[in-house]
């Protein structure tokens, strides 16, 4: 599942201005492992971000992918979302050039 969520994060990983008004990087995509499809994200916010208009983040989409691959590895477990599917989620906050960003990485299990 790990080396699948790599994937997906470094082929689609892009900086993102969300509705709300923070800032970060935002990962989006469908992986398929072991005849199972799931639908996985992963994002990064800069935190503080949403009350400060100047504040940018400094990564770049490469170390901020490092940090979330990072992440993945180390706290990925599974999950029963309230959805009722099933699937994996890791959060976490995870500092790169001194910024520190609340990020989050999940897969959810559609067949």
């Amino acid at each position: 599942m790990r080396e699948a969520l790599a994937g997906m994060i470094s082929a689609g990983l892009e900086r993102r201005n969300f509705s709300t008004g923070s800032k970060g990087f935002h990962a989006f995509g469908r992986i398929v492992l072991d005849g199972i499809s799931y639908q996985a994200q992963a994002q990064a916010i800069l935190v503080g971000s949403k009350g400060d208009p100047e504040l940018v983040p400094e990564a770049s989409t490469e170390e901020i992918g490092t940090a979330l691959v990072d992440l993945a590895s180390r706290a990925l477990t599974p999950k029963d979302f309230r959805s009722g599917r099933s699937g994996f989620l890791a959060n976490g906050k995870v500092t790169v050039r001194g910024q520190r960003y609340q990020a989050n990485v999940q897969a959810v299990r559609l067949t």
